[in-house]
């Protein structure tokens, strides 16, 4: 007892850097939650199969809603680069349409929920048709969908897929497993000028 009584200065200066130490932890613990559960995921993936018929679809897999701004199709064909929007869907006739919302891609994407974008062929076509007429479906070799969103600041997410066969047999799978996020403040700043730019705002 003596010994702590001798001491009990210095175990209190411990005792603190220990307490201090501890709370420092949990702050870690807690920001990095908290700042995990704020970061954006967006997939991009195809479904009801494989060959060109198949639909893509974006999800937001993210804790906050996000706002889908443009989608962008890039392709390569015959080893040139060709780009559209297709944020709007402007195949679809207004017999078609059930609600007008079903014309564009644009809008709220809440968390955990996802929305098709169309079929890829369609998708493709629209590509193409910005280009040279004489481009031809089976000359497109690689299909990269760029999704534009709003979350606080412009960020957005891109999945490259390749196609490949020939005929009634092409297939599309993607390069990568998921898709690449675009976030950080230098590729929200280019995201927003190429957005701008494609929109004529100067």
């Amino acid at each position: 007892m003596q010994w702590l009584a001798d001491h009990s200065a210095a175990l209190s200066v411990v005792l603190s850097a220990a307490m201090l130490v501890v709370w420092i932890s949990y702050l870690n613990i807690f920001l990095f939650s908290f700042l995990r559960q704020r970061r954006q995921f967006i997939t991009i993936t195809q479904g009801a199969g494989a060959a060109l018929k198949a639909k893509c679809f974006v999800s937001n897999l993210g804790l906050e809603p996000i706002y889908i701004v443009e989608v962008v199709i890039d392709l390569i064909v015959e080893g040139e680069q060709c780009q559209a929007v297709v944020t709007d869907r402007t195949l679809m006739s207004d017999q078609e349409l059930q609600d007008s919302r079903e014309a564009t891609n644009q809008g709220p994407l809440q968390s955990g929920h996802h929305s098709s974008i169309g079929e890829f062929e369609d998708l493709i076509r629209r590509g193409l048709s910005a280009g040279d007429s004489k481009r031809k479906i089976e000359d497109v070799s690689d299909v990269t969908i760029p999704v534009v969103a709003a979350k606080g600041a412009v960020t957005g997410a891109r999945r490259a897929f390749v196609v490949e066969g020939s005929g009634e047999d092409r297939i599309l799978h993607g390069r990568t497993l998921m898709a690449e996020q675009i976030t950080g403040r230098a590729a929200s700043r280019k995201l927003r000028r190429d957005l701008e730019r494609r929109l004529g705002i100067r």
